[in-house]
C-alpha cells in the first residue's frame, strides 16, 4: 500500500483533538469527567439556535444550499461588507485546506510561525510535501514576531498565515504592526489573518481585523468562525472574507453541500442573537481572569491570553501529567505537536468545571 500513497501524505502526522469525555469514561470507569482540552464554549446553545436546528430536521432529506446563499448574506450584513465577498466552509480548517489547494503551486511554500495552529502546517504539507512550510521564530512573549516574518519571505513563499490571537499562546499583535508588516509584504503573497478568537479580544479598537485591507487588496484572506464564541463546535461552520475575485477562486476548490442544513441554519440564527455572544465573552472573561490566579497560586508560569484559553507550563513532564489528570476526570492538552513541548494548554470552561480541574492539578502537583 505504502507505494501507492502520494508520498506528501506520509509526511503528516493525524491531527490529536482534545479525548472525548465518554472515551475517558470508558477507559477509566469514571462518572465525572472535565473536558477542558478544545477551547469550546462551555455554554449550550440558546434557545433560538436550537428552535432554526429543529427547523430543518424535516428537510434532512435534502442536501443542503450548497452556495450556503442566505448565510452568507448574513455574514455580509453583520460584517457591513457584500455577500460577494463571503466564503462559507465546513469550519475554518476546511478552508484553509481550500487556500493551500487553490494557490500553492509545486515548489512555492507556506509561512507561518512557530507555536501555532497545526493546520497551516498540515494544509502547507499535504499540498507541497515537508518543504513546502517554513516557520519563522516567536518573540519571547510567545506573539508572532512579524520581523522574523519579513525576513524569511522569499521568491518561493506563496501564503503567510497569521494566526491572531493566536492558538495555542493566547497572545495578540496589535494593528499597526500588523498593518506595516502587511504594506511590506510583496502583492504576490496570500495574506491569511486568522481570526478564529477575535471576539475575544479585549481592545477591539486596537485590532487588526483586516476586513477594509481585504475589500481592496486581492490578496488579503480573513477567517473566521462559529465554532467558539457561539458554540456550535459541533456543526462545523467557518468562512472566509476576501475581494470577490479572490473569493470566485476559492469557490472552484469547495466541495458541493460542503456546509450541512442544520449548521447554516444555526449560524444564521447565531448572528441574530447578540445577547449570547455577549453572555459568552462577559462569562469567559470573569473565568479567565480566576483561572489566571488560580495557575498563578499554584507558582506556575501564565501566557497572558486574549482566547478563552490559557498556555500555561506545569514544571513537571506534560504527558505524564496530563495521563495523571485523565484518570482524575480532567481533559486538558499537551502542547508537544504544537511546538511547546514543556506546555499544556487548558480551555476557560465553567467556573464549576475550572476549579475541579484546578483542584485535582493541585493535587497532583
Amino acid at each position: 500500500m505504502i507505494n501507492l500513497i502520494n508520498p506528501n501524505i506520509l509526511e503528516l502526522t493525524p491531527y490529536q483533538p482534545g479525548k472525548p469525555e465518554e472515551e475517558i469514561k470508558r477507559k477509566y470507569n469514571l462518572e465525572k469527567v472535565v473536558k477542558l482540552a478544545s477551547n469550546e464554549n462551555p455554554l449550550p446553545l440558546p434557545q433560538n439556535v436550537c428552535d432554526a436546528i429543529v427547523r430543518e430536521i424535516s428537510l434532512f432529506n435534502r442536501y443542503p444550499d450548497s452556495d450556503s446563499y442566505y448565510l452568507k448574506e448574513k455574514i455580509a450584513a453583520y460584517n457591513g461588507i457584500e455577500r460577494d465577498n463571503v466564503l462559507v466552509g465546513a469550519g475554518s480548517v476546511e478552508i484553509i485546506r481550500m487556500i493551500s489547494r487553490c494557490f500553492l503551486k509545486p515548489g512555492e511554500t507556506v509561512l507561518s510561525s512557530e507555536k501555532s495552529f497545526l493546520m497551516y502546517r498540515g494544509a502547507a504539507v499535504e499540498q507541497g510535501g515537508k518543504e513546502a512550510f517554513v516557520e519563522a521564530k516567536m518573540d519571547e512573549a510567545f506573539r508572532f514576531d512579524l520581523d522574523n516574518l519579513s525576513r524569511l519571505i522569499d521568491d518561493k513563499t506563496k501564503i503567510i498565515f497569521i494566526a491572531n490571537p493566536n492558538n495555542p499562546t493566547g497572545t495578540t499583535l496589535n494593528r499597526q504592526p500588523v498593518y506595516d508588516f502587511i504594506d511590506s509584504v510583496p502583492e504576490d503573497k496570500i495574506i491569511v489573518l486568522d481570526n478564529a478568537y477575535h471576539e475575544f479580544v479585549s481592545n477591539l479598537d486596537d485590532y487588526p481585523d483586516g476586513i477594509e485591507l481585504a475589500m481592496k487588496r486581492k490578496n488579503i484572506i480573513v477567517l473566521r468562525t462559529f465554532s467558539k464564541i457561539y458554540s456550535l463546535a459541533a456543526l462545523r461552520v467557518g468562512y472566509a472574507i476576501a475581494h470577490p475575485e479572490t473569493i470566485s477562486y476559492l469557490g472552484r476548490v469547495k466541495g458541493p453541500f460542503n456546509v450541512t442544513r442544520a449548521a447554516q441554519a444555526a449560524a444564521i440564527a447565531s448572528l441574530e442573537n447578540d445577547d449570547f455572544k455577549n453572555k459568552s465573552l462577559e462569562l469567559n472573561a470573569k473565568n479567565r481572569e480566576k483561572l489566571f490566579t488560580q495557575l498563578q497560586n499554584l507558582g506556575l508560569k501564565v501566557v497572558p491570553s486574549e482566547t478563552n484559553f490559557l498556555l500555561f507550563f506545569p514544571g513537571t513532564d506534560p504527558a505524564e501529567l496530563n495521563e495523571k489528570l485523565l484518570q482524575q476526570g480532567v481533559i486538558i492538552r499537551p502542547m508537544r505537536a504544537f511546538g511547546v513541548p514543556d506546555g499544556m494548554r487548558v480551555s476557560v470552561g465553567s467556573e464549576e468545571d475550572n476549579d475541579y480541574f484546578v483542584s485535582r492539578l493541585e493535587k497532583l502537583l
